[in-house]
C-alpha cells in the first residue's frame, strides 16, 4: 500500500535552527505550538457536534444548546403540582378521566443551556405545547426531528407556542450531552433545563418519555400524552387547541404505535 504523502512541517526548519543555536528559544516556540494544538483539540472535543452557533437562529433552543455551559439547572416551581398522567391504554390521556384536565399548570422558571432565563407558565395568556425530553430515550430522538420538520414546514398554527424541558440527564446514558443532540437537530423551541432531581418533570405529572402537555390560553391542562405520538396527531391536537375546541382522545389511532419509555425502569412500555 502506498504511504500517504505528508505535507511539509512548517515548524521543522525553525525548530532545527533554534535548537541548534538557541536551545531556550526552541523550547519556548515548542511550548507555544503545543499550547495552540491543545486549544484546538479542546475546541474540537467540546464543540457541539453537527452545529455551528452562527447557523442557529437567535433565541432558539439550538442557539442556547450551541453555547452550552450547563446540562442541568436550578428550577423554581410556583403553583400546585399536577397529578401523574393516568394510563388510559393509549398514547393520549382520556380528558374525561385525567385528574389534571382543567387544572392550572405550575409555572417553571429556570435556565437554558447557555444560562439564559426560560419561563414556562400560565400567566402569559397563550396556548402552548410543552414537550419533556430525555436525551437517551429512543422515542424522544425520533420525535424531535419530526416536530422540527413540522414546525419548519409551517405546520405550527399561529398563536401556539412550543416549549421543551430537557430532563432525565444522565452522563452514563447514550446521546449525552443533550445540548449536542438538540443543537444538531436545529431544535427551535426554547429549552428549560430540569434539575438533577427532575423536579420540573415531577411537578407536571410526567410518568414516561416523551411527555406532552397541551395548555390552553387560561393556563389550564387541555390534553396530555406520552410516547411517540405521530405528527399527524400532534397537528390535530394543535389545531383543535388553538381553535378552542374541546379535547378528545382517539385511542383507536394509537394501535401499534410506540409506547412511552417508563420513568422508573427506562424500558419502553405502558405507564
Amino acid at each position: 500500500m502506498t504511504e500517504p504523502k505528508r505535507g511539509a512541517n512548517p515548524y521543522e526548519d525553525i525548530s532545527k535552527r533554534t535548537t541548534d543555536h538557541h536551545p531556550k528559544l526552541g523550547l519556548m516556540i515548542g511550548g507555544a505550538v503545543a499550547a495552540v494544538v491543545a486549544i484546538i483539540a479542546a475546541v474540537v472535543i467540546f464543540w457541539p457536534s453537527g452545529d455551528d452557533p452562527a447557523d442557529a437562529a437567535s433565541g432558539t433552543g439550538a442557539e442556547a444548546a450551541s453555547n452550552a455551559t450547563q446540562q442541568n439547572a436550578t428550577v423554581t416551581i410556583s403553583g400546585e403540582d399536577l397529578p401523574p398522567m393516568p394510563d388510559s391504554g393509549g398514547l393520549l390521556a382520556d380528558p374525561a378521566e385525567d385528574p389534571a384536565n382543567g387544572l392550572v399548570v405550575p409555572t417553571l422558571t429556570g435556565e437554558s443551556f447557555d444560562e439564559s432565563e426560560v419561563v414556562i407558565g400560565a400567566a402569559d395568556g397563550e396556548p402552548k405545547m410543552v414537550v419533556f425530553l430525555a436525551h437517551w430515550c429512543p422515542h424522544c430522538q425520533a420525535e424531535v426531528p419530526a416536530i422540527q420538520q413540522w414546525i419548519d414546514s409551517g405546520g405550527l398554527p399561529e398563536g401556539l407556542e412550543v416549549y421543551s424541558v430537557a430532563t432525565g440527564q444522565d452522563a452514563s446514558q447514550p446521546n449525552y450531552p443533550p445540548s449536542n443532540w438538540l443543537a444538531s437537530e436545529g431544535w427551535s423551541p426554547k429549552v428549560l433545563l430540569d434539575d438533577e432531581a427532575q423536579s420540573a418533570a415531577a411537578s407536571w405529572g410526567l410518568t414516561g418519555y416523551p411527555y406532552f402537555v397541551m395548555v390552553d390560553a387560561d393556563g389550564k391542562v387541555w390534553q396530555r400524552g406520552s410516547g411517540e405520538i405521530p405528527i399527524e396527531e400532534i397537528d390535530r391536537l394543535a389545531q383543535e387547541l388553538v381553535a378552542g375546541e374541546a379535547p378528545t382522545a382517539d385511542d383507536s389511532s394509537n394501535d401499534g404505535l410506540q409506547t412511552p419509555v417508563d420513568l422508573e425502569s427506562g424500558d419502553s412500555g405502558s405507564n
